[in-house]
């Protein structure tokens, strides 16, 4: 499993929202997201718990504001140099936690101090953003003061003071960006905002989005007419606004996060409320320019009101990029009375058209990155797909060296009531739509690519309208393997587990067959595959447990195998056990290589769920809707430790797709040296 670090700028709520984003898709790869940021806890709500951490540290200040988010030059400039008097403790801190996690990317939105981690930590290093702070912060340099205040302050932070003390700082930032390994350009950005790094990359819209939204007219009562103003100014600090005049020219529900606003038609949300039900539901939004508010409303074709904040360089890129986006107004000032709001509000001429540029592309952006990753670590990549019975099992791995890069799976429950020897229609479907994401993000790599069908696609007649249909939209090679082949797989998986010294077995359950390979017999992995495995338990009459541990029995006695055995599991059913009884994190699996399960914990952990104390396993389980076969699976084991004589079985991460790249550069090795 590949482990990425995501750095978010402590600058409002843009960085943070935008890297959630992205960490949703690089999920969806099965990617493990460590993201940094010192912003709220509820900003990543919507993120799978199995995989991510959020550490809520900073390791860069943004701009400061003064009152109504006007640039404070003074203490941005203070802050960035007591930020920088401690770059070395804050490297040394990263450093290790880097080390420690085991990353194997960086990506930052856009924090420069990262190129230094990455450099220590030899990784690659990207960048997505649509801007940088070496252009905020030179533009901040020569901007001139607007208003009297301003004009005040320059005593006490004039343009020269600014620039005497930024000059080496502004040479350092360029000089971090500048060993960025690339970066990626997001729309609402310009070729100046972006001049710091060597290699950019454009890509289209990042921004938060749902599967589904709540209709909040529908929860609060309001009539399925009611038009929705939606004022947002982002996580930093307040803009004054007139709030009643504004409500008084609104013909509809005005919502906002300002308290005590005296309207009948005000609707008060906290900041912590679903922002993206509220966009979507919204006829107009009311905001200042930032990207995340800009992308997200964009990307639903929302008519925007904004408003600039005067001299804030950012702007200028954002305003630049709504040029082409035809359902925006800019006004110069918040300050309006009750009738200048009402000649704004009908006025306003929103178009359906919705253009490509302003569309979400979340997966296009993460798979551009993961992409540009891969070619950097291997020019020999080849992607295994071994869909079984019950999930999709993903292996991309390095030919050349032999080495796994990523591993991850996705629960299709393909075989659960399976029937009439066929796939039903509805099952067919499901099973592509949850698929489709992780094939969509593989297509982008440099890899070759092949299927293995098993389990259930063996016994299915209508098998192959799914592996035509996986063939024809994402190019890959399917094949619905045999047992034999099947056995061989496992046996190149569990090989590195043969002693010599005594006889050892590897086993591979599955969801609808159980594969034994005798790891001493090397010439021709000679090896038993038994015609039932979890899912054809849990499908069939064996639901009791008594009588599925007779069948079991009887199918294990029918083996030709005499005497005491090592044993080796292979696969998923072996990891998800060993993650119960050992209540290892998900993102710890790996950890898991070798481990031993005995027949007491066995024991253990069956009476615990059978007294339903399950509740101290469920944080382990990926779903708890897994728990019927986890059952299943600790009385297999069980049969099998007392089958071949023993007290433990040995836990092999590897399932058949490893088994099955092993196998295939050694024949690619031996052809080559031919």
């Amino acid at each position: 499993m590949l482990h990425f670090a995501l750095y978010a700028s402590n600058h409002g709520f843009g960085h943070s929202t935008r890297l959630c984003a992205l960490a949703e898709e690089l999920i969806n790869y099965g990617v493990f997201c460590h993201i940094i940021s010192a912003k709220p806890a509820y900003l990543f709500n919507n993120l799978n718990p199995h995989y991510y951490v959020l550490h809520q540290r900073s390791i860069d200040v943004g701009v400061k504001h003064k009152e109504d988010l006007q640039v404070d030059l003074e203490k941005t400039v203070s802050s960035i140099l007591d930020l920088l008097s401690q770059r070395n403790e804050i490297m040394e801190q990263e450093i290790e936690f880097l080390r420690r996690e085991k990353i194997d990317c960086i990506i930052a939105d856009v924090p420069y101090l990262v190129s230094d981690f990455a450099a220590y930590c030899q990784i690659p290093v990207f960048a997505v953003t649509n801007f940088e702070w070496y252009y905020i912060y030179k533009s901040l340099s020569v901007l001139p003061p607007t208003d009297s205040a301003a004009k005040k302050q320059i005593s006490c932070c004039d343009k020269a003071e600014y620039e005497t003390s930024l000059n080496p700082v502004l040479n350092l930032i360029w000089s971090l960006y500048q060993r960025f390994d690339a970066c990626f350009q997001l729309p609402l950005s310009t070729k100046d905002s972006m001049s710091a790094f060597k290699e950019v990359i454009h890509c289209g819209l990042l921004a938060r989005k749902k599967e589904r939204y709540n209709d909040i007219r529908q929860i609060y009562g309001w009539e399925k007419t009611t038009s929705i103003l939606l004022i947002m100014f982002g996580g930093e600090g307040k803009l004054k606004l007139n709030y009643e005049e504004l409500c008084k020219a609104f013909k509809g529900i005005v919502i906002s996060s300002q308290t005590g606003v005296k309207a009948k038609n005000h609707f008060y949300v906290p900041m912590n409320a679903d922002f993206l039900d509220l966009i979507y539901n919204a006829n107009i939004i009311l905001c200042k320019p930032g990207y995340s508010t800009l992308a997200e409303a964009v990307q639903m074709n929302k008519f925007i009101i904004y408003c600039p904040r005067k001299n804030y360089p950012e702007e200028k890129a954002l305003i630049a990029g709504l040029k082409k986006y035809p359902n925006c107004l800019q006004i110069d000032s918040l300050q309006k009375e009750t009738q200048e709001w009402k000649d704004i509000f009908n006025n306003i001429q929103v178009s359906k058209t919705h253009s490509k540029l302003f569309q979400n592309a979340n997966q296009q952006v993460s798979a551009l990155i993961l992409q540009k990753y891969t070619q950097m670590i291997s020019n020999q990549l080849i992607s295994v797909f071994d869909l079984g019975s019950n999930n999709l099992n993903y292996l991309l791995y390095d030919i050349q060296h032999r080495q796994i890069i990523h591993k991850t799976q996705l629960t299709t429950s393909l075989g659960k009531n399976f029937k009439n020897d066929q796939f039903s229609i509805r099952c067919l479907q499901r099973v592509q739509k949850i698929i489709t994401p992780l094939l969509q993000t593989d297509a982008y790599l440099p890899s070759e690519k092949v299927l293995l069908a098993t389990g259930v696609m063996r016994k299915a007649t209508n098998a192959t309208k799914l592996t035509d249909w996986i063939a024809n939209n994402f190019g890959i090679k399917c094949k619905i393997i045999s047992p034999q082949e099947e056995i061989r797989y496992v046996y190149y998986a569990a090989k590195h587990y043969e002693s010599g010294e005594e006889a050892s077995l590897a086993i591979d359950i599955g969801g609808f067959s159980t594969e034994f390979v005798n790891l001493n017999q090397t010439k021709t992995q000679p090896g038993y595959s038994l015609p039932f495995g979890l899912l054809t338990l849990l499908n069939d009459r064996y639901k009791d447990s008594k009588e599925a541990k007779k069948y079991i029995e009887n199918q294990l006695d029918s083996l030709p195998y005499e005497g005491s055995y090592k044993l080796i599991g292979i696969g998923l059913t072996y990891v998800y056990l060993a993650a119960v009884i050992y209540k290892c994190n998900y993102n710890e699996v790996d950890k898991l290589e070798g481990k031993t399960i005995s027949k007491d914990a066995l024991q253990q952990l069956s009476h615990f769920l059978d007294v339903n104390a399950e509740i101290n396993y469920l944080p382990y389980l990926l779903k708890e809707s897994y728990l019927p076969v986890l059952k299943l699976s600790i009385s297999f084991t069980i049969s099998l430790l007392d089958r071949f004589k023993t007290q433990e079985i040995i836990v092999c991460n590897s399932g058949i797709s490893v088994g099955y790249a092993n196998w295939y550069s050694d024949k690619k090795a031996n052809k080559e040296n031919k």
